[in-house]
Formats: C-alpha cells, sequence, structure tokens
C-alpha cells in the first residue's frame, strides 16, 4: 500500500470502529437497542467517552419516545393479541432500565422509567387472551382442535405461570388433541410350532409408551380401552403371517496346518552334550459350523377406527441366523494357535428351543415396526 494513503485508511478504519464501539452506527441506522447497549458498554469502560455519552441520551430518548408511541397505537388497536405486542415494547424499555442502572457514569447522563408494572399488566390480559382462546378451540371438540388449544394454554403460562385451573386444562386440551391408539391382540400363526408373543407385546408397550411421552398420541391395550372407557381412533395390528425355522445345516472344512521350528527332539554331541532338535510339525485342523435359519413375515397394519380406512400397511420381513462353531484336529497340537487349540476345545451344542430363535427373529423385525410408527405419528410432538 502506498505509505501516503496508509495513514489514511488507518484513521478512517478507527473511525468505523469507534463508532461501532459508541453505538453511533447502529443509532444512525434507527437501531436503538444496539445502539444504546454499545454506548452502555462503552461507558461502563470509558466513562468519559464523548461520543457515546451523547449516543446514550439521544438513543434513550428516541427509544423511549419510539416504543412508548407504539404502545399507544396498540392500545387503540382491536388486535386481540396486542397485548402480547405491548408485553414485548415494555420488555425493550426495562431492558434499557437495567442496563443503564448497571452503569453510574450513565446514571449522571440520563434518569431511565422502570415499567415493571406495565409490563406485568400486559403480561396478564395476553395471558387472558390465549386461555380464552384455548377454551374456545375446546369447544370444537376435535384432534386439530384441542391441539390448538394446549398451544394456547402453554403460550398463556409463558405470559403468567400462576394461572388458575391451567393444569386441568392442559390435561383436557391433550386428552382431546391424543390420538387413541387401541393394539390388538398380537396372534402367531406358526404350523408347527407352539410360540408365544410375550416377549415381542412387552418390548412394544414399552417403546410406544416412551414414544407417546411428549406427542399427541397414546396407545392403549382392550384392558385399558375398558378401564378407562376409551374409544379409539386409530387400531393397530400386528400378526405374524409364519414363523419357519429351516433346516439344521452343518458345514465343515479341512485344513493342513504346519510349523516351522518347533523343538521335536534332542541329542547328546561327543562331549556329552544336549542339544535340541527343531523340525517342523503338522496337524489336520477341520472347523464346523452349524447354522439354523428362522424366518417370518409380520403383517404391520393400522386403521381408522370410525371409518375402518386402512392407513398404512406393510408387510415386513425378516431372518435370523443363528449360528455355532467348533473344531478338532488329528496331529501334533503344536501345529495350533492358540485360539485354533481353543475352538477344539469346544463341543457340539443343539440349537436353542423354538421360542428363543422366535425372539432373536423379533429382535430383527423389530425396528422396522418402530420405523413404521415414527413415520406415522411424526407430526404429533408436542
Amino acid at each position: 500500500m502506498n505509505t501516503f494513503y496508509k495513514p489514511l485508511f488507518l484513521a478512517l478504519f478507527s473511525l468505523i470502529i469507534w463508532g461501532c464501539a459508541t453505538g453511533k452506527n447502529a443509532f444512525d441506522k434507527g437501531d436503538y437497542a444496539t445502539a444504546l447497549d454499545r454506548a452502555v458498554n462503552r461507558l461502563q469502560a470509558n466513562p468519559t467517552n464523548k461520543k457515546a455519552q451523547n449516543v446514550l441520551m439521544d438513543g434513550y430518548r428516541m427509544a423511549s419516545q419510539f416504543h412508548l408511541k407504539r404502545i399507544q397505537q396498540l392500545n387503540r388497536s382491536n388486535d386481540p393479541l396486542r397485548f402480547e405486542s405491548i408485553y414485548n415494547e415494555y420488555t425493550f424499555l426495562n431492558r434499557y432500565y437495567n442496563d443503564i442502572q448497571r452503569c453510574p457514569a450513565c446514571l449522571d447522563l440520563v434518569n431511565p422509567s422502570e415499567y415493571l408494572v406495565e409490563q406485568q399488566e400486559a403480561a396478564v390480559m395476553a395471558a387472558q387472551v390465549q386461555v380464552d382462546m384455548g377454551n374456545q378451540a375446546l369447544q370444537a371438540n376435535t384432534i386439530e382442535a384441542g391441539r390448538q388449544a394446549f398451544g394456547h394454554f402453554q403460550r398463556a403460562l409463558r405470559f403468567n405461570n400462576n394461572l388458575q385451573g391451567i393444569d386441568s386444562l392442559l390435561t383436557e386440551a391433550r386428552n382431546m388433541g391424543t390420538v387413541k391408539v387401541l393394539i390388538e391382540p398380537i396372534p402367531t400363526h406358526s404350523r408347527n410350532l407352539e410360540l408365544t408373543n410375550e416377549y415381542f407385546a412387552n418390548r412394544m408397550f414399552e417403546f410406544l409408551d416412551g414414544f407417546s411421552r411428549d406427542r399427541f398420541v397414546q396407545f392403549f391395550s382392550h384392558g385399558d380401552m375398558e378401564a378407562y372407557d376409551i374409544r379409539p381412533d386409530h387400531i393397530l395390528s400386528l400378526e405374524f403371517d409364519d414363523f419357519v425355522l429351516g433346516q439344521t445345516l452343518v458345514e465343515s472344512k479341512t485344513k493342513e496346518l504346519k510349523r516351522d521350528s518347533v523343538i521335536v527332539g534332542q541329542y547328546k554331541d561327543k562331549d556329552g552334550v544336549s542339544h535340541d532338535v527343531y523340525g517342523t510339525v503338522k496337524a489336520n485342523f477341520t472347523t464346523y459350523r452349524k447354522t439354523l435359519a428362522s424366518t417370518g413375515i409380520l403383517n404391520f397394519e393400522i386403521r381408522d377406527a370410525y371409518s375402518n380406512q386402512v392407513l398404512i400397511q406393510r408387510k415386513l420381513g425378516g431372518e435370523d441366523i443363528w449360528q455355532y462353531e467348533w473344531a478338532s484336529f488329528n496331529g501334533d497340537e503344536r501345529a495350533l494357535t492358540k485360539e485354533e487349540l481353543r475352538m477344539t476345545k469346544l463341543k457340539e451344542v443343539p440349537p436353542p428351543a423354538p421360542q428363543e430363535l422366535f425372539a432373536a427373529f423379533i429382535d430383527r423385525i423389530y425396528d422396522q415396526v418402530l420405523g413404521q410408527v415414527r413415520q406415522l405419528y411424526r407430526n404429533t410432538r408436542i
């Protein structure tokens, strides 16, 4: 850079930084909140900064006039949500008050006003409007209206967390906005096996209970529906079309193992000194693998309880393969590794019982079921 322009550039750059630090640039753009924040910070560090002093005095005057005028305009409005906007305007004014109170040098320049009472009054009114809108939504007595009412009641709590009866209103709205899903008993159709679905049913209810915790959806058994006199909106059916155990398959594979430089004996030399004799040892090593495949198809269906219309239907297939390995050898065991030798200590075992294999198959198909539930009820989060 030319030596003549370098000092000029640095001076201009310093002025820009200085203007940003004092809030002057923000003030000129009408961003009073940023201007006041920067001016206060600057005066806390440098109480005699003239530019920051001017920004503070002019900025607080202009900001106060702006927000108070907005409040007057909103009070003349018929918008039922005007009290939320009024609350926000008073929030700005009280923020300015708090910031200036923490700056002794600022208090010598301006006398900020506090509007806590006015802000609280606006909060009470804003909360009441949301409660009224929520109660009005409840009159429609639909799932969508229940969710809208729940949102109104939650918004009311943001402005006033001491509303009488709000807990019961939230409960009523959530119940109205919640899809009640009946889980039909899960039958098992297997031509040759006696199996129970208790494991699968328990896992499903455990997941569905956690899934519905923060959602507008809840799952019930027949017993729950009758006990609480609940009418379902949806019906979830899970039925195994079949579960089949294949034939047990045993495969074997033999290979020759060799290891060199193994001590195979000793000899004495002419002086009577013993010496090791090294050679190669061999063994035939046979590995065995027993496998048993279990396959099945689960019919997954959710339908509307009123119209009986099918909302989603899927055939979810799965396969689980049980396998077990062991080994034997013939020859010198020194040709084997530690792992190979460990396998030879194992004995052949029979396959697990059908119920155990069925549970393993369920583990394979379980995630598919959860994926379908998440997909259908993805928009129910509270």
